[in-house]
């Protein structure tokens, strides 16, 4: 069999789907059958052309197009046509509606339909125009949770015999052992402890600014208490920074921009608690990072995230910002209440991996 993957999705600073991506076809590769040949198609730099040149069953094909639709809807299906493909695999919410073999799609969340004011007025009509008409072209629909999966059925439409349910991981390097890129890490960063810290694209639909303001209340006890928010800017995500300016915590509160992967698990390892206040998540790969990190987790009573974190975390209403304050302050506080979260994650996480994501996956 020539299995196809849509690879157009990974970028050079990986965020969410792009990490998804990258993961799952990372472990797809050495699961690999004798008889199964893994085709990769892009139109940028993937990062695994080198392990494609050294296995003879996994190969990477570039297409000329720099826009990434038009890559995808009138490209792709010429170069899966091309190199035979028996099925294409789509990472990316999105088919190639024209392709003619059989495809299997990723879903993530519904957030542009159930939240479409998080998003930008590009991307709702992107996802509008194509998501509808791709979950009916696929064959086969991946989501990365049930509360996804019930999204799917119940918002879209799509029979819930067409949908699988494929939980992420988080990879061996987050862990809770100590390493000489811990110390590198924070000085690189300018980072100061205790923080608790918040991973992901700076964005409206992960509710930063109800962190800041919560965070706010735990800093006028806490004077050495420190906030790290983790990741790229995302869009209007300047209203981050008004919200930091009106309430003066500039100084309190550290900006990484995006983290390098080298950096990351250290970052987690030494916050004292990860806060994940997001509005709506199709899984939520960051909480799951930081329990496998041996971080406690804070985050919101909504959507996927239940599913993640079972009973390892601290549960808040993501429109209270006293009770989230309160829930960072029981973790800085008391440490049996720590240590007992810390240990709830680790079992908990354990329980996902991207090996097993790949193995249902294929």
């Amino acid at each position: 069999m020539r299995i196809g993957v849509d690879l157009s999705a990974i970028q050079s600073t990986k965020s969410g789907v792009d990490w998804y991506t990258h993961r799952v076809i990372q472990e797809m590769m050495d699961l690999l059958a004798p008889d199964e040949q893994l085709c990769m198609f892009s139109n940028r730099e993937t990062g695994f052309e080198s392990e494609a040149a050294a296995r003879p069953n996994v190969s990477v094909f570039r297409g000329s197009c720099t826009y990434q639709e038009p890559w995808r809807q009138f490209v792709l299906p010429l170069l899966l046509r091309r190199h035979r493909i028996d099925v294409c695999f789509f990472t990316n919410f999105v088919l190639s509606v024209a392709a003619s073999c059989p495809m299997v799609l990723t879903i993530h969340d519904l957030s542009f339909r159930l939240f479409p004011r998080t998003h930008s007025l590009r991307n709702v009509i992107w996802a509008r125009s194509l998501v509808p008409v791709s979950t009916r072209r696929g064959s086969h629909i991946i989501a990365v949770s049930n509360n996804t999966k019930l999204d799917l059925v119940r918002v879209m439409n799509v029979p819930s015999n067409k949908i699988t349910v494929v939980y992420e991981g988080a990879p061996d390097e987050f862990n809770p052992k100590l390493n000489a890129d811990d110390e590198e890490a924070m000085a690189h960063y300018g980072l100061i402890k205790p923080y608790v810290l918040f991973v992901g694209t700076l964005e409206p639909r992960k509710n930063l600014n109800f962190l800041i303001r919560s965070f706010d209340q735990v800093a006028k006890a806490r004077p050495d208490v420190h906030l790290v928010l983790a990741g790229r800017r995302g869009w209007m995500a300047q209203a981050i920074f008004d919200e930091l300016e009106r309430r003066d915590l500039l100084g309190r509160v550290h900006i990484t921009g995006y983290v390098r992967e080298r950096y990351l698990p250290a970052l987690y390892r030494q916050a004292s608690a990860f806060v994940y206040p997001s509005l709506y998540e199709g899984f939520g790969l960051p909480p799951l990072e930081a329990m496998s990190s041996g971080t406690p987790v804070i985050v919101s009573r909504s959507s996927s995230l239940p599913e993640v974190v079972g009973d390892a975390g601290l549960y808040v209403n993501p429109l209270d910002t006293a009770e989230l304050a309160k829930a960072m302050e029981s973790i800085l506080s008391d440490p049996e209440l720590a240590a007992s979260l810390r240990e709830k994650g680790l079992r908990r996480a354990a329980r996902f991996s991207w090996k097993k994501a790949a193995r249902q996956t294929l």
